[in-house]
């Protein structure tokens, strides 16, 4: 996943503290959560405007919008070296607000109904998945290298079911990426805690990085989810 380049911990930076660990856990807890609130809150506000959804959505302005928020992460991982822990920030909100309005045909779509229950259903495995993977003292790379193949498989199966439209092939692909990125969650909990043990990289950037996995892991499970049990409004 994104934010996942570990350094040779031989030459890391001493170790921190329990306390220091988990404190910059908290940090990156709240980033993603804080990151999640801010997509969400813009993705209605932009669903509550008919006008401003035909203008982003039925226009030309559709390609910016849904590709916008790509753009922020291939910025802020591949440029994470070069950035600052503050410039990383900045580019983390900017890219909830951009994944929040490419998100706004959710509620536009979606009852309310759905989304809640996709959303509650969403928090509670991310987060028996992420605690379990932050508490376990069981290696998770190879369930990460697994996941990572299965992740690839379900990107290239979903390209191809653009030009196929089969909506039982898009169920399960939508099933098999729910448990792909609920594993990852706790993969990446358990890379983001030992990069902070050991990484040689400062602990903001550490963090923003982090809680850019995490939000990109739950808003696969949650999108996936809808797709899977969500009702759709009344035309």
């Amino acid at each position: 996943m994104f934010g996942n380049n570990y350094t040779d911990y031989s030459t890391a930076r001493p170790w921190p503290s329990a306390a220091e660990i988990n404190s910059s856990m908290v940090r990156v807890y709240n980033h993603m959560a804080s990151g999640v609130f801010i997509s969400g809150a813009t993705a209605w506000l932009i669903a509550q405007s008919p006008a401003l959804m035909a203008a982003l959505f039925k226009t030309w302005l559709v390609w910016p919008v849904m590709l916008l928020p790509l753009a922020f992460v291939l910025i802020m991982s591949f440029g994470a070296e070069k950035l600052s822990a503050k410039a990383l920030g900045v580019l983390f909100y900017a890219y909830s607000i951009a994944s929040g309005a490419s998100l706004a045909t959710v509620f536009a779509i979606y009852t309310g109904g759905s989304v809640f229950t996709a959303f509650f259903i969403s928090s509670a495995l991310f987060l028996t998945m992420s605690v379990y993977g932050y508490f376990t003292k069981r290696s998770l790379e190879s369930l990460g290298q697994f996941l990572f193949i299965g992740l690839i498989g379900i990107v290239i199966a979903g390209v191809v079911n653009i030009f196929l439209q089969n909506s039982m092939m898009q169920m399960i692909i939508s099933a098999l990426a729910v448990v792909i990125f609920t594993g990852l969650t706790a993969y990446d909990t358990q890379q983001i805690r030992e990069q902070l043990r050991f990484g040689e990289s400062e602990s903001g950037k550490i963090e923003i990085l982090g809680a850019l996995t995490l939000y990109l892991d739950f808003i696969n499970i949650f999108i996936n989810l809808l797709q899977l049990l969500g009702g759709k409004k009344a035309d």
